[in-house]
């Protein structure tokens, strides 16, 4: 009965009253689109026009005497960039030009560069960060600090050290692309070395139980139609301790750490058959990798096994081995697995013993499986517990398929 007298009332209220809350809620949705509308025609508070911007394709960075800091900034030239092969790089022009100064910090040589250009440097379109070898040794904490801090830099560009200095690779002449930082991009995107970005390095450095590690840089001479060209190159590790470089991996020493951090996207394994099963060799085409690193902790000790999977398929046969017995792909499985084991403790062994830095990450996989254990024992003397480490190693294969061809 109640309900029905509240429906009388309702429907005895005056037309009038009706039509007001519909013209004031029709009024405030009018109101709302046009300031929606307005809000999206305004343009940006804080645009810069791209003719006022100078853009920086890459970043390089020099210790010099007296503790000062050389920033080398390549700065793309917009009338010169164009297609592989145009007026920008290479012979006929350069797409870039390099400008540089000093200052007691980076902050400091930035702006001392700043007030010798006509345009503002505009750094969120650089990919590269190249440090040179004697500020890497004095520590580069600062250095990502400012990278991670100030806005503008991204902090996805990938970091690379060399035993040079970076500004003579800042400098250098592209052979393939416009921008010698869009070749030295592109190389590192390809998978075959090493691929750090700042933030990894950022990541590594304040991870317990990890050091950091990076892509070593250089320029290699190259004889190109009776002429010697410089070639972007990279090959090896920068292995540090802390936020200093503690020493240089070459490219075969850094194929283990590949292996175990799982950045083994593409690569070729040769195995060397002996004479009494007729000489030659076998490569085969790395497919897909899989590692784990597995701790376990017994009587107090700590002790690591490496578990690495493979699959591979045999793309030349320069041998008289008959490849459609099963007997033969089990021996090829073998022998590469052998091999993997040897270049995975080439790394280990160099970590442990002549760096004493856990660049594999060992200390932060016992943190995850163990963390009291981690925390009351491990934690603070990881740096004297590492070296003497026990690691284990057992390699997987599988050859998938062995071509058309006996």
């Amino acid at each position: 009965m109640a309900l029905i007298k509240v429906q009388k009332q309702l429907s005895l209220r005056k037309e009038p009253y009706h039509m007001t809350g519909w013209v004031l809620m029709k009024a405030i949705r009018r109101l709302l689109l046009l300031s929606m509308t307005i809000i999206m025609l305004t343009g940006c508070w804080n645009r810069i026009e791209i003719n006022d911007v100078g853009i920086i394709t890459a970043i390089g960075l020099d210790l010099l005497k007296g503790d000062r800091i050389l920033l080398s900034l390549q700065v793309a030239v917009p009338s010169k960039l164009g297609p592989t092969g145009a007026s920008g790089g290479g012979s006929n022009g350069k797409g870039t030009f390099v400008i540089s100064d000093t200052g007691s910090t980076v902050s400091e040589a930035y702006r001392n560069i700043q007030v010798k250009m006509s345009r503002r440097i505009f750094f969120s379109q650089s990919r590269v960060l190249l440090i040179g070898s004697e500020l890497a040794k004095k520590g580069v904490y600062h250095i990502i600090d400012f990278h991670t801090r100030y806005q503008e830099p991204r902090i996805n560009s990938f970091i690379m050290f060399t035993k040079g200095k970076a500004f003579n690779i800042i400098k250098s002449t592209p052979n393939f692309e416009s921008v010698s930082s869009e070749e030295t991009k592109e190389l590192a995107k390809l998978g075959i070395g090493l691929k750090i970005t700042v933030m990894d390095f950022y990541n590594m450095l304040l991870t317990d139980g990890l050091e950091p590690i990076a892509p070593k840089f250089s320029l290699e001479s190259r004889e190109l139609k009776n002429k010697s060209k410089k070639i972007q190159a990279i090959k090896g590790a920068a292995v540090f301790k802390n936020d200093k470089l503690a020493g240089w991996m070459d490219e075969e020493e850094i194929r283990g750490v590949l292996w175990l951090r799982n950045e083994i996207q593409e690569g070729v394994i040769t195995i060397k058959i002996p004479e009494e099963n007729g000489g030659g060799k076998v490569s085969l085409d790395i497919e897909r990798t899989e590692a784990k690193i597995i701790p376990a902790h017994r009587k107090g000790e700590v002790i690591v096994t490496l578990i690495v999977n493979g699959e591979m398929t045999i793309i030349e046969n320069y041998s008289k081995l008959n490849l459609t017995e099963q007997k033969v792909l089990e021996f090829l499985q073998k022998n590469i697995e052998k091999k993997i084991n040897e270049r995975i403790r080439l790394s280990v062994d160099i970590a442990q013993k002549q760096y004493q830095s856990d660049i594999f990450g060992f200390g932060q996989e016992i943190y995850k499986k163990y963390p009291k254990e981690w925390n009351s024992h491990y934690k603070n003397k990881w740096e004297q517990e590492f070296p003497h480490l026990d690691v284990s190693i057992n390699s997987h294969v599988s050859v998938r398929r062995i071509g058309l061809t006996k």
